[in-house]
């Protein structure tokens, strides 16, 4: 991720900059702080955006899903209504038809759960994702304080 490239840089520019004799405390010069500080707020969005943008492919899934699961009942009713037409075969054609909406309930219950359990994988990765940034935000500005308390 871009967040963890500008820490890395941030970090070696802290490892670059002069130290005051005698002291642990270093000089950096405050624009450049500034400036990884701009580039971290600058790249938090995109993680945000990349949240939305699994946020809606859950939802589209599972809407893919329900329609399948939908077009599957309608298949099965449809041939159960084709089937029933004779009335020798009225009762075989029944059983059938209750067997074939029971699998068409099945698979849709299936695909509705693996897309669920799907969109649940993608968030608890985005959630973990996030976490690990906000532990590096923070370490970050930790070091950023530690910096400023050494060149008081």
């Amino acid at each position: 991720m871009e967040i963890y490239k500008i820490l890395d840089e941030l970090e070696a520019e802290i490892e670059k900059c002069a130290r005051i004799p005698l002291t642990d405390k270093i000089v950096i010069k405050d624009e450049i702080l500034f400036d990884y500080i701009d580039q971290m707020r600058a790249n938090v969005p995109e993680d945000m955006r990349t949240g939305q943008l699994i946020r809606d492919e859950r939802e589209k899934i599972i809407e893919e899903a329900k329609a399948k699961a939908n077009e599957i009942l309608t298949n099965a009713k449809s041939q159960v209504l084709e089937i029933t037409d004779e009335s020798e075969i009225t009762k075989l054609a029944e059983q059938k038809g209750d067997k074939m909406l029971e699998s068409a309930r099945r698979q849709s219950e299936e695909l509705i759960r693996g897309a669920l359990e799907y969109a649940d994988d993608l968030m608890s990765n985005l959630q973990d994702q996030f976490e690990q940034n906000l532990a590096l935000i923070k370490e970050g500005r930790q070091q950023i304080k530690d910096t400023n308390k050494q060149v008081d």
